[in-house]
């Protein structure tokens, strides 16, 4: 089937290939050269490159000509104006024309020298339609798609000049040898530049709304989703890596949290589509660009409110041959921190210290304390480090890529496909038939091809998959943490001596939990398709308008089979381990079973997308450039497994359209409108549609002529500013179409004589809302980008946003009301405010390059209405405070004596205050210690500072990169057993961390300064949220380092390869920061998480 289509396709192009560039139409009337150019670009699909200057002192032209070959066009207007051309692939140069005046009589016997060599970029990748010129004359070329070039120069030229859209210029010295190898640096600033925006591109130096981008290769670090490369890397962007596991991702916010209902994250597209972007490979990265503001983000209308991240993929590019790029990677990874708990010596030491304190009794003797610490008898007295015997010190990845780029004059092609593998850090037993290990794997394949059926038209398919699996404990990570954290290392033998499996009575053993209770394994399968063809209408109707129409179709589906045993466990009585033969007497804990046994679980969607759109763009009398977009849109995605659910079994729907009005005159003044209006079938009839608008100016100064004597200091300065209002459609509140009412079975009633009949009731389950509708969202923006030196940009922005219609619970409501549940309603507001900034800077010096960047984000929210019971003291009041305020009591220390205990306010926490527990301040001043009395405390667990920052330095192949990321005012309430001790049975899960142990109150150690307050079996004053657990989480790490090198083009000419680059990465090399006991960034209380890993890899890029 798929060869069928292929050769349809293939039959299409030869069908259409007589008609595609070569003939061109124009009509311009007293226009620029550059109009001329950019016109016939359009038709023929060729790409000009030209010297500014060269072109700018043209005088006006006027020229109309239809049906005529754009070669004779171009040859008889650039030869009245002494200028001519060079034709190289799909590149046109346009170049003075040399004057034979002035050309030397000996010309003639001038010896020419033969140039070849290769020009690449600062990661080593081939640099295609590089122009290679000879500098004072206009001989020149252009490179290949392995970044190739030759050139016969007279002796006489001394000069090369090396230069690219996008990339810094070089002149470079002809020296004796004949092989010139060249790295171009990005330019800081080329603002000619496309940049991908809502449902299309934008020159750059026209984008007046604030959107910030990366370069795809600050993503391509040794992670499993592409998420995980975020943190730090664009200004505007919140990380928080929660987790380590393999094959997990980041969450992350734009300009942090606006709303405190269900949904807080931004729309991601991919390719114009809304999908995931963990199922994107970095390596099929193109362009990563997000939209934070109204003017950026209006067009979504209900679906913008939270900022849109945009994902364009790789496309073919015209090249003589097939060009082949493949990467692979192999490392280690091991935790970054782990959680050090209590050995035998500490915890036999706390345990007979509490049990001292509740009864007066010491219940071990030193002799048995010494059986365990000294491992007299490990089947009777255990002492097992569960963290040694659980985890690995350190385990792999692997990743491999290969991707295939080329193509026409009708077609174009890229295809890539990868895998990766990342093994985790526990250590179970495997068979050939049982593996409980942790680990995934996913492989991704991805084919991008256009068709350009005539040189108006041009069909595109997008095809992609993405297979994904993983293998996992017969247990939840989570409670494997919780049983390695709280497991006292005397509580049982991993396994006794005699095969039979331990497990202590009232407790747990993480060993039999990992290795005998089973395991699962997760399957999901991910494929997208994508078709879209591009109508230019310049000809037919007029310049610059075009129209597209895009159709794709996903489908998901996972599966997961848990296969789970329960063998028989053991243990063994203290009192009467042993028979007179010394063997273990074992009693077991209950029957249990070797049985495997299997259940299965399947989810699954669909979703179908439509989108047709009109484009405009063009420039008149050389001043005024007019844009426009009207796009509709629909949108469906049904759930294919709804369980039964009659509601779920309903298709999600959103439709919609959109509009964008752009002018911009002389470059130095823009205006931009857009407007987005969109329904969504969740609100109720009269409310399902909103009008989303949006407004923005921006101005140019350094295009005025008063700005010249600045130049070249400040060689650029824009200010922009916008305003408008965007909405959220996923308001959440637990009910799809709360508009309606809902039924439920409430009460009964007996009825009859004698034999009665009970009657079940129905009453009014849910009240519905008829006026349930989207969030709102009124953004303001204001920013500044600025130019120095041409070395230099600085961007900076202020924000601010105010959310209407939160959809919450209305809490207000009076019970003489007489409703059975209180309604959600559109009545929460919030505001969130911050500012933003970046720089990037770029210098090469010879074959010295030079780049440095950092980016810094602070935003604060506040809530200012929640509908929530005024409280009895102001300060309990959430209303003023940020979202996820901490809020707990105030501790003043812990108190020295049984007279400071008498003298202080009471505590309400546990029965009995000793010396040594926490002391609390009374907020209230009544008197005692209660809820009342907790305020807000420290900051949020989101950070509300957010940075980043690196550099990187290239030299003769080598290249070393470094780059930083960090986060501020952020703290977390730590919790937990380890923490504060537990009540119980502590025996077999009462373990306690080692920073504890050594730092505890205790009556041997009477510090009122301990950093732990006294431990015992009554913890409810002591575990209490309060400033004495709350710990700030600030940090800042070497998120990733990168050395590399390229071998010299003479080495791998001989191999028939283009580029050979040689790299060893690492990926959160090491931390900082004032908390110690696990990596501050995990998003858990107690430490019971999967752990963030240190990665190491080495890595081999080929291209072919």
């Amino acid at each position: 089937m798929k060869v069928c289509i292929l050769i349809l396709i293939i039959s299409m192009v030869h069908v259409h290939a007589a008609s595609f560039g070569q003939q061109v139409t124009l009509d311009i009337k007293n226009g620029h050269l550059v109009d001329v150019l950019d016109e016939i670009q359009k038709q023929t699909g060729y790409e000009f490159l030209y010297n500014n200057k060269l072109v700018n002192k043209q005088k006006r032209v006027t020229i109309k000509v239809k049906n005529r070959n754009f070669k004779e066009v171009l040859h008889e207007f650039l030869n009245e104006r002494s200028l001519t051309y060079e034709l190289n692939l799909n590149t046109v140069l346009i170049v003075a024309k040399p004057s034979s005046s002035t050309l030397p009589l000996n010309v003639a016997r001038l010896q020419k020298k033969k140039i070849t060599g290769v020009v690449s970029d600062a990661k080593g990748n081939a640099l295609e339609s590089v122009t290679v010129a000879v500098k004072g004359t206009n001989v020149a070329t252009k490179t290949d798609a392995q970044g190739r070039y030759t050139l016969e120069v007279e002796d006489q030229h001394k000069i090369l000049i090396f230069s690219l859209v996008g990339y810094q210029s070089i002149e470079h010295t002809i020296g004796s040898s004949n092989q010139i190898d060249i790295t171009l640096v990005t330019a800081v600033s080329d603002l000619e530049e496309a940049v991908v925006v809502a449902y299309g591109k934008q020159r750059k130096l026209s984008v007046i709304g604030a959107i910030s981008s990366v370069s795809p290769k600050q993503l391509k670090t040794p992670v499993a989703k592409i998420s995980s490369a975020l943190a730090g890397q664009m200004a505007g962007v919140v990380t928080v890596q929660g987790s380590g596991e393999p094959g997990s991702g980041t969450s992350f916010w734009i300009r942090g949290v606006a709303s405190f209902g269900e949904s807080t994250g931004p729309l991601i597209l991919v390719d114009g589509i809304e999908r995931p972007m963990d199922l994107v490979d970095p390596e099929d990265v193109e362009s990563f660009s997000i939209l934070k503001d109204a003017t950026a983000t209006a067009v979504y209308g209900v679906r913008g409110a939270n900022g849109i991240v945009l994902i364009t993929t790789k496309r073919g590019k015209k090249s003589d041959k097939p060009l082949i790029n493949a990467r692979i990677e192999r490392g280690i990874l091991q935790p970054g921190v782990l959680p050090k708990l209590a050995n035998a010596a500490q915890w036999l030491d706390y345990y007979n210290d509490i049990n001292y304190e509740a009864s007066g009794k010491i219940q071990l003797s030193q002799e048995e304390i010494d059986k365990y610490v000294n491992k007299v008898d490990p089947d009777v007295y255990p002492n097992v480090d569960w963290m040694q015997e659980i985890f690995k010190k350190r385990t792999s990845n692997e990743r491999l890529n290969v991707n295939v780029t080329g193509g026409g004059d009708f077609i174009k092609y890229y295809v890539s496909g990868s895998y990766m593998k990342e093994n985790g850090i526990f250590q179970p037993r495997r068979t050939s038939n049982y593996d409980p290990s942790v680990n995934f794997d996913r492989i991704n394949f991805r084919s991008n091809v256009d068709i350009r059926l005539s040189r108006s038209t041009e069909v595109n398919l997008n095809l992609s998959n993405q297979y994904e699996t993983k293998n996992r404990l017969g247990v939840d990570l989570w409670r494997m943490y919780e049983m390695v954290l709280h497991t006292t290392p005397v509580a049982t033998p991993i396994q006794f001596s005699n095969g039979a499996y331990a497990q202590p009575q009232g407790g747990n053993n993480p060993y039999y939990a990992l290795n005998t209770t089973g395991f699962s394994k997760d399957f999901w399968n991910n494929a997208q398709s994508l078709i879209g063809v591009t109508q230019d209408f310049s000809e037919l109707i007029t310049p610059g308008l075009k129209a597209n129409v895009k159709f794709s179709w996903d489908a998901k589906n996972s599966s997961t089979l848990d296969k789970r045993k329960s063998p028989t466990t053991y243990y063994v009585d203290k009192a009467n381990p042993r028979d007179s033969e010394g063997n273990l007497i074992l009693k077991d804990n209950g029957n249990g079973s070797d049985y495997l046994s299997l259940a299965d679980w399947h989810s699954g969607e669909r979703a179908t997308n439509f989108e047709s759109s009109l484009m405009y763009d063009q420039l008149y009398g050389g001043k005024h450039r007019v844009g426009g977009l009207f796009l509709f849109s629909m949108r469906e995605r049904t759930n294919n497994f709804p369980s039964n659910d009659y509601i779920a079994a309903f298709p999600y729907r959103n439709t919609g359209i959109a509009s964008r009005l752009t002018y911009s005159y002389q470059d130095l003044y823009f205006i931009e409108g857009n407007f987005g209006y969109n329904g969504s079938e969740n609100f109720a009839p009269k409310k399902r549609f909103g009008f989303f608008p949006s407004l923005a100016l921006g101005y140019i100064l350094s295009n005025e002529n008063f700005f010249q004597p600045l130049l070249p200091v400040v060689n650029f300065m824009k200010l922009r500013g916008s305003i408008g209002r965007i909405g959220s459609d996923k308001i959440g509140g637990s009910r799809r179409f709360a508009y309606n009412s809902e039924m439920k079975l409430e009460g009964a009633y007996s009825f009859g004589i004698g034999g009665k009949n009970w009657i079940q009731g129905i009453a009014t389950g849910y009240p519905g809302n008829p006026l349930v509708a989207w969030e709102s969202a009124l953004k303001r923006n204001i920013g500044l980008e600025l130019g120095l030196f041409n070395k230099l940009t600085i961007q900076a922005d202020y924000f601010a946003e105010k959310r209407d219609g939160i959809y919450i619970v209305q809490e207000s409501v009076p019970s003489i009301v007489g409703i059975n549940v209180k309604p959600y309603v559109n009545i929460g507001q919030m505001e969130n405010k911050g500012i933003e900034g970046s720089f990037e800077f770029n210098h090469q010096q010879g074959e010295l390059g030079i780049q440095a960047r950092g980016n810094i984000t602070y935003n604060r929210n506040k809530k200012l209405f929640d509908d929530k019971p005024t409280p009895r003291w102001p300060y309990l009041s959430e209303v003023g405070q940020r979202w996820g305020q901490q809020r707990g009591l105030i501790a003043l220390g812990l108190f020295e004596s049984e007279e400071e205990i008498a003298h202080s306010p009471i505590q309400r926490y546990g029965d009995v205050i000793r010396p040594g527990d926490v002391k609390y301040r009374d907020i209230n001043g009544d008197g005692e210690i209660t809820d009342e009395d907790m305020v807000a405390i420290g900051d949020t667990e989101m950070p509300q500072l957010n940075y980043g920052f690196g550099a990187s330095v290239s030299w003769r192949g080598f290249d070393l990169a470094a780059f930083f990321h960090g986060v501020g005012q952020i703290t977390r309430i730590i919790a937990g057993g380890p923490l504060y001790g537990q009540t119980g049975n502590i025996w077999g899960y009462g373990q306690i961390y080692a920073d504890v142990a050594d730092n505890r109150w205790s009556a041997d150690n009477p510090n009122p300064n301990a950093a732990y307050p006294r431990l015992s079996f009554n913890i409810a004053n002591n575990s209490r949220p309060s400033t004495l657990w709350q710990r700030n989480m600030s940090f800042m790490r070497l998120k990733n380092l990168e050395f590399g090198y390229t071998l010299p083009r003479q080495w791998t000419q001989k191999w028939k390869m283009s580029v050979v680059r040689l790299y060893a990465q690492g990926v959160n090399v090491f931390t900082f920061s004032k908390f110690k006991m696990w990596d501050p960034e995990l998003e858990t209380v107690s430490g019971s998480s999967y752990p963030q890993m240190r990665v190491f890899n080495i890595g081999l890029s080929v291209t072919l």
